[in-house]
């Protein structure tokens, strides 16, 4: 029987069976996670230009093409590697996912047609739904219910300083490699050289300190049509997990248009203004590392806060910060400009305020007996809204302006935030049971 020392990972407290030692490789596991999802998109603007040469005007459908398809990979494999876990154990495919990102870092600078940069995306997009389906799930397994608030809000600060030392360091190698007398195209592949052995190093450390076995309750996997089935049949009965299910498609979308579209923008406005590729990527940079940094600072007082109070009301205001900060973020893509700086922290405050919202809602709301299908279907949301902000984003970049999918994504933003000011008024006035 785990002692209480073993059973809490500081002021969490976890199922039982988990130790602070399982807890602290999983925030760890984050850390490099979603440092590296954040690397890549961050870095593919550099590669784009430095080893394709790819036309500005054509950029934004590629990357949002890449994406497109990247997450069609992904959500292809979720359901095969969520039963691998439930039957190998989360473990062994966690580390097995940071190998395979090891060796698509490896391969992606040496692409040099755009056939041969879809054909790395798509690799690297196994590794990304290997390891973006354990982050999620151990998530869920690791804490008791009444620390899911906090646990997350520490994963979220997790997520925002790898985020932020990913692109801050990494971000800096290029030029500091050109500047030592090396061409962009191999200062791109020793950078990207850097980040396959910091996923090399992750997957021994998830097998040495991540849970053994599978969890005591595993529910049995069941088909697509049933998992949605049971999803919206919980929604109907309980419209706050309608509610959790937009958040989700916010969230994810959030992912999609601060990674790929601020980073292209950025970069793609510094080169306008006369800076070489290498520069550029220094340049935007700044913006990015501050977002991050909004993101890692507002993480455990947004996680406290969902505990503490209405997590309804808490999610709706986290819709306000997000759609806010994302049309003003529209205006403005020069990453000199001095109102760079603000927008930046709106952004960052509103995706880790989407993040941590749909995590915990999700947990509190889920009914023990479809609790699988509900987060099945919110997984299914978070991947149309890649597969939908990918697909049309990418076209409205390029064709409309560089401002248009921070409209798109702040509009809808806003439209749930209504839908939430609603849902707290019925329950209010009773047109709405509460849970």
């Amino acid at each position: 029987m785990p002692s209480n020392s073993e059973n809490r990972f500081g002021p969490v407290r976890l199922a039982p069976g988990y130790t602070a030692m399982n807890a602290g490789t999983y925030l760890l596991s984050a850390f490099i996670t979603i440092g590296m999802f954040a690397f890549i998109v961050f870095i593919q603007p550099y590669l784009i230009n430095a080893n394709l040469n790819v036309p500005a005007g054509e950029q934004g459908r590629l990357v949002g093409s890449l994406g497109f398809w990247g997450e069609f990979v992904s959500l292809a494999l979720v359901a095969p590697i969520g039963a691998l876990a439930d039957k190998i154990g989360r473990r062994p495919v966690y580390a097995a996912g940071f190998l395979w990102l090891a060796a698509a870092f490896f391969v992606y600078p040496m692409a040099r047609t755009v056939p041969q940069l879809y054909a790395c995306a798509l690799f690297f997009a196994v590794g990304t739904a290997a390891v973006g389906c354990m982050l999620a799930t151990i998530l869920a397994d690791t804490p008791r219910d009444e620390s899911r608030g906090l646990l997350a809000g520490l994963t979220g600060i997790c997520q925002g300083l790898g985020a932020a030392l990913a692109v801050l360091v990494l971000g800096g190698v290029p030029k500091r490699m050109v500047a030592a007398g090396m061409d962009p195209t191999s200062a791109g592949r020793v950078t990207l050289g850097i980040a396959a052995a910091l996923c090399f190093v992750t997957a021994v450390i998830c097998l040495l300190g991540l849970r053994n076995g599978t969890p005591s309750r595993t529910a049995a996997r069941e088909p697509l049509a049933v998992v949605m089935r049971d999803g919206f049949e919980a929604a109907r009965r309980n419209p706050r997990i309608w509610f959790a299910y937009m958040l989700q498609f916010v969230s994810f979308g959030d992912r999609i248009v601060f990674g790929t579209y601020f980073s292209l923008r950025l970069q793609q406005e510094a080169i306008a203004h006369g800076i070489s590729v290498t520069d550029a990527v220094t340049a935007a940079r700044r913006p990015f590392v501050i977002a991050s940094a909004a993101s890692l600072a507002f993480a455990a007082v947004f996680g406290y806060l969902l505990d503490k109070l209405d997590r309804l009301t808490v999610s709706t205001i986290a819709m306000a910060i997000a759609g806010v900060g994302y049309l003003v973020a529209s205006l403005v893509g020069d990453p000199h400009s001095p109102s760079i700086v603000p927008i930046a922290l709106m952004l960052g405050l509103g995706q880790i305020a989407s993040i941590i919202s749909s995590q915990t809602l999700l947990g509190q709301e889920a009914p023990a007996e479809r609790r699988g299908a509900v987060f099945g279907m919110a997984g299914i949301c978070g991947s149309l809204a890649v597969l939908f902000t990918q697909g049309v984003g990418g076209r409205l970049y390029d064709t409309v302006s560089r401002g248009a999918p921070f409209v798109l994504l702040g509009g809808i933003a806003l439209v749930v935030m209504c839908f939430g000011l609603w849902l707290k008024f019925s329950q209010r006035s009773g047109f709405v049971q509460q849970q």
